[in-house]
């Protein structure tokens, strides 16, 4: 009987199946082997509930069944239980470590939880125990890509093709890899590789949108959204890009749509949902506020310029936001209670409703004319430490006094386009009666020191400042400082904010809202390459500029 059922399973008969696995069943209750291969018939027919209660009633009877323990572990992951699935796939390996596929379960599991060290160490004891597994090779180029190992990423990658050219998903992720060093036209030929193997294959139709929005062309792109979309509704991804896309192009109402799906896309990190309804736009009249913050810093400090209006609505808001925030955004926003984010904070329950603050742009920036005109800024440095400031700089001579910063301390291949190396400034380092002050954070001390050697000029500094973790300094600085010159890093955000000139370079991004300029900060000058400039040529123009607004 369990060879009958077995066979139908295996031929596709999933009715027959069903009624062979009963028999057998009720015949003997408590056969393991039975259980379990009912479980995967009716894993098969969606009836995930009673395919989990299957393998779980199999392996209490036998711990050595560990097939029902490891496809229950991938029946949680299905779930959004990764905990779960870990435990299960764990629990799988004491009674057999030697497989290698219960290895690419347990490092998937972990690499959704956010363990990424852990989940490259599973896929490559897997690689280890089955050289020849596919999924295994192709996940740990995944892991191996997201970890910034590129190299390594796509040799991996060129792996997994050997083993299985035409598995469309091994093209997809061999696209992908090459995705992430930039290599849009190369990327798009191996998803469009992968759609002729799989017509119907969302993510591949949605990283190719990806790539040709990448290399131009924004109608493209749009289609293969809509087509990824229309072949899963849901994919979160494409519909987090689509949203990008119209955001870039303007159309505010529907781009924000789209960026709601930035947490479930995996395109914003940092969130912890409290347990709370969230807003969605309606009267805030009588109600309390959460307002979290997300993402990096900068992405906080730009969306805090619309806290003021959550605070004018709501009878009152707490804004829990990274501890270096803290102090500047409790003087800015007196209404509201500032606390820093973590466990503690989030299992206070002292409000009704949440937000991330970037939500916070779909109800107030529907459309362009909702945001103000030219203005300061909205956050309030220190006024004691401004006084402090303002002599410590004024010891530096005469001169325009010049904030700068050249990069992220996060830089990543696809990131690196956007910064400079600070041996390329050497023309803005040229122009007479500057006055030069570093605000760049992280690791820099080597960079700072070598283009003072090169260049001939002072780039002052102060030991003790920390720049990285002492907002509320840095921001005292600022409000000395005549200008700011950074690329997209949080050190322009925080400066535009305080209301302190910046001159902002690097590409056109989705933040200017399809206009020439940054909504957000009116006041901002943008410097963009200019047909096929390269970075250091935006700055000798950036340093033409400076040079004669002093003359």
């Amino acid at each position: 009987m369990t060879a009958q059922a077995a066979r139908h399973h295996a031929e596709g008969r999933l009715a027959e199946a069903v009624t062979a696995y009963t028999d057998a069943l009720r015949l003997d209750r408590r056969n393991p082997a039975l259980l379990s291969g009912f479980g995967l018939v009716l894993r098969d027919l969606g009836q995930i509930d009673g395919a989990a209660t299957c393998f779980e009633a199999a392996f209490a009877l036998d711990p050595g069944c560990v097939d029902a323990a490891d496809s229950l572990g991938t029946l949680r992951a299905g779930q959004g239980r990764f905990a779960e699935a870990e435990a299960c796939h764990r629990a799988a390996l004491v009674h057999c470590a030697d497989r290698a596929p219960f290895w690419n379960n347990l490092a998937n599991a972990l690499s959704r939880q956010g363990r990424a060290a852990a989940a490259l160490a599973a896929w490559r004891r897997a690689v280890l125990l089955d050289p020849a597994l596919p999924e295994a090779l192709s996940n740990l180029g995944g892991g191996l890509c997201d970890a910034e190992r590129l190299d390594e990423a796509e040799r991996t990658h060129r792996r997994a093709l050997r083993l299985m050219p035409d598995e469309p998903q091994a093209n997809n992720n061999f696209g992908h890899a090459l995705q992430a060093r930039l290599r849009h036209a190369e990327a798009a030929r191996w998803f469009r590789r992968a759609l002729a193997l799989d017509p119907g294959y969302a993510a591949a139709l949605c990283n190719l949108g990806l790539a040709v929005q990448r290399l131009g062309d924004g109608t493209l792109a749009e289609r293969l959204y809509g087509r990824a979309l229309r072949a899963t509704p849901d994919l979160p991804l494409a519909r987090f890009n689509r949203g990008l896309l119209r955001l870039e192009r303007g159309d505010l109402a529907e781009g924000w749509a789209g960026y709601g799906w930035r947490f479930a896309s995996g395109q914003a990190g940092g969130t912890r949902p409290p347990r709370l309804p969230a807003w969605r736009g309606e009267d805030l009249a009588g109600k309390r506020l959460l307002v979290w913050g997300e993402q990096g810093v900068g992405d906080t400090i730009l969306f805090s310029s619309l806290c003021g209006e959550a605070i004018a609505r709501a009878r009152s808001v707490v804004i829990e936001t990274d501890r270096r925030l803290v102090p500047l955004f409790a003087r800015s926003f007196p209404a509201a209670l500032v606390r820093p984010h973590g466990p503690g904070a989030a299992a206070v329950p002292d409000c009704d409703l949440h937000t991330p603050i970037g939500s916070l742009a779909r109800v107030f920036r529907r459309d362009l004319s909702a945001f103000p005109g030219p203005a300061g800024g909205w956050l309030v440095p220190d006024p004691a430490r401004v006084a402090l400031w303002r002599e410590r700089v004024a010891t530096l001579g005469p001169g325009l006094r010049v904030g700068i910063g050249w990069r992220s301390a996060l830089v990543t291949e696809s990131r690196r386009a956007a910064y400079s190396r600070l041996d390329q400034w050497g023309a803005l380092f040229a122009v007479p009666g500057v006055v030069f002050v570093t605000l760049q954070h992280g690791a820099c001390e080597a960079e700072r020191v070598a283009a003072e050697d090169l260049f001939g000029v002072a780039i002052h500094r102060w030991d003790d400042l920390d720049l990285t973790d002492d907002f509320d300094g840095t921001a005292a600085l600022m409000a000395n400082l005549d200008l700011v010159i950074a690329p997209a890093t949080a050190v322009g955000e925080l400066a535009a904010a305080l209301g302190v000139p910046v001159w902002r370079f690097g590409g056109r991004d989705w933040t200017q809202l399809g206009t020439a300029v940054r909504p957000w900060f009116p006041a901002q000058r943008l410097f963009q390459p200019q047909g096929g400039e390269d970075t250091p040529g935006v700055l000798r123009r950036m340093a033409g500029q400076l040079d004669s607004r002093l003359i």
